[in-house]
C-alpha cells in the first residue's frame, strides 16, 4: 500500500496489511494508517547510530521460518542507555522482536494464553513467575523498569506515540527461555498486559545476511574528537555505542555521554589515576581479546566499622558485551553477568548454578567509592545496591539487588601470573593478602588423589579380606620326645637346654600363595625356642624362620597377672605349589619341658600388618594435607559471618 505522507507529501509505503505505522523516510514522521486514510502521530527522532550488526531490511531464518527484519525502534532504558528492538516479519504472516542489549539478542513473539501474569505491583526483581510455553514453565523476573519509545524506522506492528513510556518486566528461566510482559502506560496500566516469549538467540543461530547498513555516525565521531567541557581535554571513548558515563582523566570529572558531552560533578578523587592496569590495555580470556575501558572503586562498611575496599575493572569487546575483572587484596576474578533464572534458589535461599551448590560467604551493602573511565550504566559517586556472594572455588556468585532489579553474576578465581599473562604485564601488581573467598586450595587435585587413594585402598582391603581362602593345609600335633629326667645330671636341671627335632607329615601346597605357621606349646612359667624349616620334597628349596614362645604367670600384690604365649605365628610370602614337610628343631629348659607342639598351616591369609604399613605409608601424607586444607579454609571463612561449624575464626598468615 502506497500512500503520501501528511507531513511533508512523500510517498511513503505500507509492505504489510497487518503493519501499523510507518517512519517517513524524508521527514521523520511517524506516519499511521486507520479506517479514515492516514495521519501523523508526530515527528520521531533520529536513530542514535550503534555498532550494531544488524540492518534494516536483513534476511534470517528462525527454526526454519524465514524472516526479514522491516521495522526498527530504540526504548531509552530506565537506568539510561539506549536499546534497539528490530521487528521481524516471519513468512508464516507472524511479527517477532528482536531485541538487541549489551551484546545480547533475544527473539520473542506475542503469545495469547501464556496464563495469567501478575499485576504491576505483585513483580519484582527475583520473583518466580509461571508462564505457558509448550507447557508450564517458571520464569525469573530480573528487571522491571519503564522504557521510553525514542526513535523508529521502517515499519512498526503497533501504534505508538513518539516519546511514550510503557511499562515492563523482563524474565528468563537461565536456560535460554525469555519473556517480556508488557504493562503499557504506566500511569494507566493495562490489566491484561501482553506477553512475548521467546528465547535468547545468536546471529549465527538466524544466519542473518543483507539490509541496508547506515554510518554509525555519532560513534566514529565520538571516538575521536571529542573533548571536556570542564578542561578542554581530549576525552576518547572507546565504547561510544555503549558509554553513558566517563570520568576525565585530566580533572576527574564526571560527564554525561547521552548526547553531547555534559559535566555532571567533578569528583573528589586524584585525577590522572590509571591504576594497577591502564586503561585501554588489552588482555585475553577464554580465546577472547577484551579492552579494560573503566574503572570502580567499591567499598563495603561492616556493622563493626571495619570498611573494606575493592576494584572492578571493566572489559569490552563489541561481540560479547562486557565483562569484569575483580581485584581485593591481590586477588583476581574474572567476571560474567548470567541471565536471571540461571541461579536457582532451594527454601533455604542457597544457590545452585549449572549443578554446583554455592555457600553463602556474605551479604552486605556496597556504595560506589570512585570511578575512573567508561561506565555503560549512569554510575554515581555513592551509589549504592545490596549485595551477596556465594562461593563454591574457584567459582562465586554474586547478586546485586535493587527495587526494579536484580544481577546474578559468575566470577572464577585468576591468580596473578594467569591476569599478567593475559595482559602481557610487566609492572608488579598488588600483593595478594589472606585467601579469597573463591580462591582455590592449590593442592586440591593431590588432596582428591589421596581420597582416591583411600577408596582404593579400602576397596581393595576389604576385596581382600572376602577373598582370603584362608585354606588349612596340615592341622596336626607332634610329639617330643625327650630323654628321661633321671638320666640328665641334676645340676643341669633348669639350667640346660634339650635340642629336639621333630618332622611333620608331607603336605600339598597347590598355588603360589603365602603361608602362615601356627606353633604352639603349651609353656607354663617357661619358655622354648623354635626353628623352623619349611622344606620342597622335590627340589630341596627351604624357607626358614625362627621364633620363641614363652609364658609366665603370678600374683602380686593380690593382683594376678600374666605375660607372653605359648603359641606364635609366621607367614611367609608367596611360596611355589608343590609337596612339602615341616622340620622343627625346638629347644626347651629340661625343667618345664613340654612333651608336644601343635602345628596349623594355611594358604592365603589376609595380612592385617601390611594393610597397616600401606595405611601408614599415605595416610600420614594425607592427614597432613588435610590440616593443611583445613588450616586455608578456616583462614577463607575468617572474613565470613557464615562460616561452617568448626572454620569460624582463624586468621591471615
Amino acid at each position: 500500500m502506497n500512500v503520501q505522507c501528511p507531513t511533508c507529501g512523500a510517498p511513503v509505503e505500507f509492505r504489510y496489511d497487518d503493519s501499523f505505522v510507518r517512519v517517513c523516510d524524508s521527514c521523520r514522521a511517524a506516519v499511521v494508517r486507520g479506517d479514515r486514510g492516514v495521519e501523523t502521530l508526530g515527528q520521531i527522532a533520529d536513530l542514535t547510530p550503534t555498532a550494531s550488526p544488524l540492518a534494516l531490511f536483513a534476511d534470517g531464518r528462525y527454526r526454519g521460518e524465514g524472516f526479514m527484519l522491516v521495522g526498527r525502534a530504540q526504548y531509552k532504558h530506565p537506568a539510561g542507555g539506549i536499546w534497539d528492538e528490530w521487528y521481524a516479519k516471519m513468512d508464516d504472516g507472524r511479527w517477532g522482536w528482536l531485541a538487541e542489549a549489551q551484546g545480547r539478542f533475544y527473539l520473542t513473539f506475542e503469545t495469547l494464553g501464556a496464563g495469567d501474569p501478575p499485576r504491576w505491583d505483585e513483580v519484582f526483581p527475583g520473583a518466580t513467575i509461571q508462564l505457558e510455553d509448550d507447557g508450564p514453565q517458571l520464569f525469573t523476573v530480573g528487571e522491571r523498569g519503564v522504557a521510553e519509545l525514542v526513535a523508529a524506522a521502517g515499519e512498526i506492528p503497533f501504534r505508538f506515540t513518539p516519546g511514550a513510556a510503557s511499562a515492563f518486566a523482563d524474565l528468563a528461566d537461565g536456560h535460554g527461555r525469555f519473556a517480556t510482559i508488557d504493562y503499557g502506560d504506566p500511569d494507566a496500566l493495562d490489566p491484561d498486559p501482553n506477553v512475548y516469549l521467546g528465547r535468547q538467540v545468536t546471529l549465527a543461530e538466524l544466519g542473518i545476511r543483507g539490509g541496508e547498513r547506515e554510518l554509525p555516525a555519532r560513534a566514529a565521531a565520538a571516538a575521536g574528537r571529542l573533548a571536556c567541557p570542564n578542561c578542554g581535554a581530549p576525552i576518547e571513548l572507546r565504547a561510544p555505542d555503549r558509554t553513558m558515563r566517563i570520568v576525565c582523566v585530566h580533572c576527574a570529572t564526571l560527564l554525561d555521554c547521552e548526547g553531547p558531552l555534559a559535566i555532571i560533578e567533578t569528583l573528589t578523587q586524584a585525577p590522572g589515576q590509571q591504576g594497577t592496569i591502564p586503561l585501554g590495555s588489552k588482555g585475553t580470556f577464554d580465546g577472547v581479546t577484551y579492552t579494560l575501558i573503566g574503572r570502580l572503586q567499591r567499598e563495603a562498611r561492616y556493622p563493626d566499622g571495619e570498611l573494606f575496599l575493592w576494584e572492578e575493572h571493566l572489559l569490552y569487546e563489541p561481540t560479547v558485551g562486557f565483562r569484569w575483572l575483580v581485584e581485593a587484596n591481590g586477588h583476581w576474578s574474572f567476571v560474567t553477568t548470567l541471565p536471571p533464572g540461571a541461579v536457582q534458589l532451594d527454601y533455604h535461599q542457597t544457590p545452585t548454578y549449572a549443578g554446583t551448590r554455592f555457600r553463602v560467604f556474605e551479604m552486605t551493602a556496597v556504595e560506589v567509592t570512585e570511578v575512573w573511565g567508561e561506565m555503560y550504566w549512569r554510575v554515581r559517586v555513592g551509589e549504592r545496591v545490596d549485595a551477596a556472594e556465594y562461593v563454591a572455588p574457584p567459582a562465586a556468585l554474586s547478586r546485586e539487588t535493587t527495587s526494579d532489579e536484580i544481577n546474578w553474576s559468575l566470577g572464577v578465581y585468576k591468580t596473578t601470573a594467569e591476569i599478567r599473562q593475559a595482559f602481557g604485564l610487566t609492572t608488579t601488581l598488588p600483593q595478594t593478602y589472606g585467601v579469597a573467598p573463591n580462591q582455590p586450595f592449590k593442592h586440591r587435585h593431590a588432596t582428591r588423589a589421596f581420597a582416591v587413594l583411600a577408596l582404593a585402598f579400602l576397596g581393595i582391603t576389604c576385596t581382600r579380606l572376602g577373598t582370603a581362602d584362608k585354606r588349612v593345609v596340615l592341622d596336626t600335633r607332634l610329639a617330643l620326645e625327650a630323654p628321661p629326667v633321671e638320666a640328665v645330671p641334676p645340676e643341669l636341671l633348669g639350667t640346660s637346654t634339650v635340642p629336639l627335632v621333630v618332622f611333620s607329615e608331607p603336605f600339598e601346597l597347590v598355588r603360589h600363595e603365602n603361608v602362615e605357621v601356627r606353633l604352639r606349646i603349651d609353656v607354663n612359667d617357661s619358655w622354648a625356642f623354635i626353628a623352623a624349616f619349611l622344606v620342597n620334597e622335590k627340589t630341596g628349596a627351604v624357607e626358614a624362620f625362627e621364633k620363641e614362645v614363652s609364658y609366665y604367670t603370678g600374683v602380686e600384690g593380690g593382683e594376678y597377672w600374666s605375660e607372653g604365649s605359648p603359641s606364635t605365628t609366621h607367614v611367609l610370602p608367596a611360596v611355589d605349589p608343590g609337596r612339602y614337610l615341616l622340620r622343627l628343631e625346638v629347644q626347651q629348659p629340661m625343667l618345664g619341658l613340654r612333651d608336644s607342639v601343635h602345628v596349623r598351616i594355611r594358604q592365603d591369609v589376609f595380612r592385617w600388618r601390611h594393610a597397616l604399613y600401606a595405611l601408614i605409608a599415605f595416610g600420614v601424607p594425607g592427614l597432613l594435607l588435610a590440616v593443611w586444607r583445613w588450616s586455608f579454609e578456616r583462614r577463607r571463612w575468617s572474613e565470613s559471618d557464615h562460616a561452617p561449624a568448626g572454620l569460624a575464626g582463624g586468621g591471615d598468615d
